[in-house]
């Protein structure tokens, strides 16, 4: 029986050991795999163009592509060729499919193109750094990697070759490469024209403004919105064919409500025209859609505009600022670095609000409590626990004429108000009535006038009994020179 159990024990303590080695064979070759497989994964790079031919004078673009992205987070650089003599460079942009995830780096010389790129928004998870919280671009199907513009040369002829010289590396997060190899390179036959009868743009775009739909040659009509502040843009429109002209019509003085861009293409031929719109509306309101301010504390407030019925303080005057990215509508007075903002903060009404763009500070403007100075925003507040009235002050109030003031007064008629400022730090400011005026106050040190009076009381002591020593010695000396010259007749 003890044998059979010792044999059952050994045959155990076998199937166990083999079971671990396997468990540890697999774990090794899974880590192999995994570690391998992103090295497996082929990318085949290409250029591509949608045109069949290329005519002197007119632009063709080149996209790069990539068949597939499986996880990469940078790669380059990419060096793009082509025939110096025969194109020239004219513009460069990053493909929709990963603009919103790359940064890209490209420079360019005679004759070829290098581009680098680097996904920045891939972020690991700090709780599980198998993990992300920003996942890499990933895509099993084609993707447009970057486009590439070039102007014919008047002078070219026979074909545009351009090719993928040098594909760099594509890598991911933790450095492994992946196989890239080159595809498919574009060679355009070069057609010969006497006069061109092209007439389509290569390029429209508005400066910092979107336009719908995106831009194509043979699309004619665009919108596109602007704030109300905005009553100019920049166009840049570029004809595809060197020699046509472009009038551009209407992009200044823009109106409240609808506009009409217009922007006209004649070809080399003078015949032949094309004819493009962008209807812009300008926005009828200051305030830009959601447009928020963050305050020094974190608290929100959304820009709204100024109604018509509200009291603006005497000496500000309507301006348009950038504050927090925005450009709004603001009331600015010179010397005084805050300026009054239309805002609603959730909770109370919309109201005007006092903002410093150097604190950060929001401060409701309370017209009947607020002091406006060349450099503060002052505010008349409660006085708080622990600041103590100044002695020789009672309660009392103030009229300036213009707001009461709520404060103290002196046996001199000093008055004083406890006011904060835009920080929140409060002080006692002392009213000037002659010129209307505030100045910090500050109790006058009578410690120094005290010390002098009680010195002057102690010499002035010591001086007196110096006096008197000084007379009854000098009486003392002449009674006793008197004394001696004339001498008491002695009594017999």
């Amino acid at each position: 029986m003890r044998k059979r159990a010792s044999k059952f024990i050994r045959t155990g303590k076998a199937l166990a050991g083999s079971f671990a080695a396997l468990m540890l064979t697999m774990s090794v070759l899974f880590y192999v795999c995994a570690s391998t497989a992103f090295a497996a994964s082929k990318i085949t790079l290409a250029v591509e163009s949608d045109a069949k031919s290329a005519a002197q004078g007119n632009i063709v673009t080149f996209r790069v592509t990539a068949d597939n992205m499986p996880g990469i987070t940078e790669f380059g650089p990419i060096v793009l060729s082509y025939e110096a003599d025969e194109a020239e460079y004219v513009s460069f942009s990053q493909g929709k499919d990963v603009s919103g995830n790359f940064v890209f780096i490209e420079t360019q010389e005679s004759g070829k193109i290098t581009v680098s790129a680097e996904d920045q928004n891939v972020r690991k998870s700090e709780t599980n750094p198998d993990e992300y919280e920003v996942e890499p671009f990933r895509s099993d199907k084609k993707v447009t990697l970057f486009m590439v513009s070039l102007r014919i040369r008047p002078e070219s002829a026979g074909n545009l070759n351009i090719k993928i010289e040098s594909t760099g590396t594509f890598k991911n997060d933790s450095g492994e490469k992946a196989d890239v190899v080159k595809g498919a390179s574009v060679s355009l036959p070069i057609s010969v024209t006497t006069v061109s009868k092209d007439a389509t743009l290569a390029f429209l775009s508005l400066d910092g403004v979107a336009i719908t739909p995106d831009f194509n040659p043979n699309i004619t009509d665009y919108s596109a919105t602007v704030e109300r502040a905005v009553t100019e843009v920049q166009v840049t429109a570029t004809a595809n064919n060197m020699w046509a002209a472009i009038v551009i019509e209407n992009n200044k003085n823009l109106q409240i409500g609808m506009n009409v861009i217009s922007i006209d293409v004649t070809a080399q031929d003078g015949e032949t025209k094309m004819h493009y719109t962008i209807h812009i509306t300008r926005k009828e309101s200051f305030a830009p859609s959601n447009a928020t301010l963050v305050d020094v504390s974190g608290n929100i407030y959304t820009f709204l505009d100024i109604p018509d019925t509200v009291t603006v303080p005497e000496g500000f005057v309507q301006t348009m600022r950038v504050i927090n990215g925005y450009s709004v509508q603001t009331y600015a007075r010179d010397g005084v670095s805050s300026v009054l903002l239309y805002l609603f903060d959730g909770t109370n009404s919309p109201a005007f609000y006092f903002y410093n763009p150097t604190e950060k500070t929001v401060t409701p403007y309370d017209p009947e409590n607020t002091i406006i100075r060349a450099s503060r925003i002052l505010k008349i507040s409660p006085l708080p626990e622990n600041v103590q009235v100044p002695s020789g002050f009672v309660a009392a109030t103030y009229d300036t004429g213009r707001i009461v003031l709520k404060g103290y007064v002196d046996k001199n008629s000093n008055f004083i108000s406890f006011m904060t400022d835009e920080t929140g730090v409060g002080d006692f400011y002392l009213y000037n009535p002659e010129t209307g005026s505030y100045q910090i106050y500050r109790p006058a040190d009578r410690r120094a006038e005290i010390l002098y009076k009680y010195m002057f009381e102690v010499f002035l002591i010591i001086a007196i009994i110096e006096a008197v020593s000084l007379i009854i010695t000098v009486y003392m000396v002449r009674k006793i020179i008197s004394d001696k010259a004339n001498p008491r007749p002695k009594r017999v």
